[in-house]
């Protein structure tokens, strides 16, 4: 009897243990569920945040855009305070303080002195102070003598042209050059001597001294408006070295170029045409201290008339503005000249234009007026969008195929009618 109730309990007792195993299984599953909800939950309020953010990013991009430009800014001020009060570049920065001007026009004057033996004066050239050819590292120059003026004999110049040389100095550390001065004299006549009206650029040639970090301009004559100034330009550290010039003179306008860089631009400087002519001069130089102001590689020019002058007389049309077929997409080619013109606008912000587009007869009429009107209107955009030019600066038209220039019947000429002309107002 007791061996039945010990099973009996027994029974009972592994009954339990497997209903107890049972609901610890069900059990298991439920919270293994719940845990698997818990997660899927998560994931999702962590999806949903997500695009929460995603979508807050996109409407709220131009925001942070304008933030971060003005964080730019401010960081480029701050870039460009520094530079400015060192006077150096940061490393790995690149600064370009204007265009260079790269002179492709007719050759009028060309002299590496090649032809000249070392020692005597060069047979192209006249001077009141004498001077002679030497060899600088296998080049030849033409080494100027204190207090003289130096003349090439090319002729009367154009009203439009580059003049190119290389300026090479050495030995100018010493102090007594402080009264010593390079430069060019622009003149309408002839002569060794100063003219009776005339325009001159010069600077110090003393590198121990930072008086070498301006150039002087002054001009004279009845007739001339009266410039007497100096500008800023650190020559210092080019000096007792090879230093490039390019001149350039657009009828009055006088622009200098050293090493590409742009340092006088005077509109009115020769305001009666007094660049037909150049003197080279040199002043306070002590040969016996084995001063070295010399010549070399000096090339004249003829140039086309510049954009400014150009717009300034009235307005041009140019074929350089050059779109796909049939279409107002301006191709790549015409941004150089359409970044010419548009810098002119914002040199001189009292320019105001009128754009005009012209094509030639291929077509329907009625499309070709228009296409030009397209035209015009896309080259307006890019001087506002690409320029920042004031849209109030700026009017647009199209005049179709109404007015040639050239025959519509040869390529040529329909070429020269495909064109875009700009009009002061």
């Amino acid at each position: 009897m007791k061996n039945y109730k010990i099973l009996f309990v027994l029974a009972l007792l592994l009954n339990s243990i497997q209903i107890q195993a049972q609901f610890i299984e069900k059990l298991g599953k439920k919270a293994k569920a719940s845990a698997e909800r818990t997660l899927e939950r998560k994931v999702e309020e962590k999806t949903e945040q997500q695009t929460e953010k995603a979508v807050d990013s996109i409407f709220n991009a131009p925001k942070k855009v304008n933030n971060q430009r003005k964080k730019n800014k401010k960081e480029k001020d701050s870039e460009a305070e520094t530079t400015s009060s060192s006077n150096e570049p940061s490393e790995g920065m690149s600064i370009q303080t204007a265009s260079a001007f790269f002179p492709n026009g007719q050759l009028l004057f060309a002299e590496d002195f090649s032809a000249d033996a070392l020692g005597d004066f060069p047979a192209n050239w006249e001077t009141n102070s004498g001077g002679e050819i030497i060899s600088i590292n296998g080049t030849k120059a033409l080494k100027m003598n204190p207090n003289g003026n130096y003349v090439a004999k090319h002729g009367k110049l154009p009203e439009n042209y580059a003049l190119e040389f290389d300026l090479i100095t050495e030995n100018l550390d010493y102090k007594g050059l402080a009264g010593s001065n390079f430069g060019l004299v622009f003149s309408g006549e002839s002569t060794l001597n100063k003219p009776k009206n005339g325009g001159k650029f010069g600077f110090s040639l003393w590198k121990g001294s930072n008086i070498s970090n301006q150039i002087n301009v002054q001009n004279w004559g009845k007739n001339n408006g009266k410039i007497d100034n100096t500008i800023p330009f650190n020559l210092q550290e080019k000096l007792n070295g090879k230093i490039h010039f390019t001149i350039v003179v657009n009828k009055n306008r006088l622009r200098v170029f050293i090493e590409d860089e742009k340092a006088i631009d005077l509109p009115s400087f020769l305001s009666n045409s007094f660049g037909n002519y150049i003197q080279f001069y040199l002043k306070g130089t002590d040969p016996k201290q084995n001063h070295i102001v010399a010549l070399s590689n000096i090339v004249i020019t003829e140039e086309g008339e510049d954009i400014r002058s150009k717009i300034l007389k009235g307005g041009f049309s140019t074929n350089q503005i050059l779109f796909d077929s049939g279409s107002d997409q301006l191709k790549t080619a015409s941004f150089e000249m359409l970044q010419k013109i548009g810098k002119v606008l914002q040199d001189d912000a009292s320019l105001r234009i009128m754009i005009i587009g012209h094509t030639d007869s291929d077509g329907d009429e009625v499309k070709n007026m228009t296409l030009s009107k397209a035209r015009a209107f896309a080259v307006m955009n890019y001087f506002i969008d690409e320029m920042g030019i004031d849209k109030k600066r700026l009017q647009s038209q199209g005049r179709g195929e109404n007015e040639p220039i050239a025959s519509n019947a040869t390529a040529d000429g329909k070429a020269q009618n495909r064109r875009v002309e700009f009009k002061t107002l």
